[in-house]
């Protein structure tokens, strides 16, 4: 059974906007970290290593490449709910707010900036606090994109989003080629 031509439209825009401000805020997070500058946060503390990958990792490299499969189960999980925020005028709002809480400060598991996090981590309040701004600012910038495209499909906001999707895919694509050393 095919999907409708609707749910391809907004699994398209939600997954093109989500890889954008992935890629954004995680760029902007790795370069201006106020703690450690030119080092994302997660990799600020020592004992982590154990737990994360190397930022020279492969996997950790193609990291944002992965966000087309997240981008399109975000999509999904929200389609049944469009009405929902996009006939709100302040519907962007109210998505951000529904990251805001299921995903950032209550989700299921003990995350960094998390209620859980705080709770069961041993994690130092300062990370979960530094932490935080970029999931914060890249739900807002998420949520206020896809309010924005999905009223209105337009050029103004299509062509730019695609565009930026394309150069930031084969940038992590040569990301790839490239090697690094520890």
């Amino acid at each position: 059974m095919a999907m409708p031509r609707s749910v391809l439209g907004f699994l398209g825009r939600v997954t093109v906007v989500h890889f954008v401000t992935y890629f954004v805020f995680g760029v902007i997070f790795a370069f201006f970290n106020p703690f450690h500058p030119g080092e994302h946060v997660l990799y600020a503390i020592p004992e982590f290593e154990a737990f994360f990958r190397p930022i020279t990792d492969p996997l950790v490299r193609a990291g944002g490449l992965f966000q087309l499969v997240r981008g399109p189960i975000l999509a999904l999980a929200l389609f049944p709910f469009r009405s929902i925020f996009l006939q709100n005028k302040r519907g962007w709002l109210l998505l951000w707010g529904l990251f805001l809480a299921l995903a950032i400060i209550a989700p299921s598991g003990a995350a960094p900036s998390s209620i859980e996090g705080f709770v069961y981590t041993r994690l130092p309040a300062w990370f979960h606090l530094a932490g935080a701004p970029e999931v914060i600012l890249q739900t807002l910038v998420f949520s206020v994109l896809v309010f924005v495209w999905e009223r209105r499909v337009e050029k103004k906001i299509t062509i730019p989003l695609i565009a930026a999707f394309i150069i930031m895919f084969i940038l992590l694509l040569l990301g790839l080629l490239v090697t690094v050393s520890p």
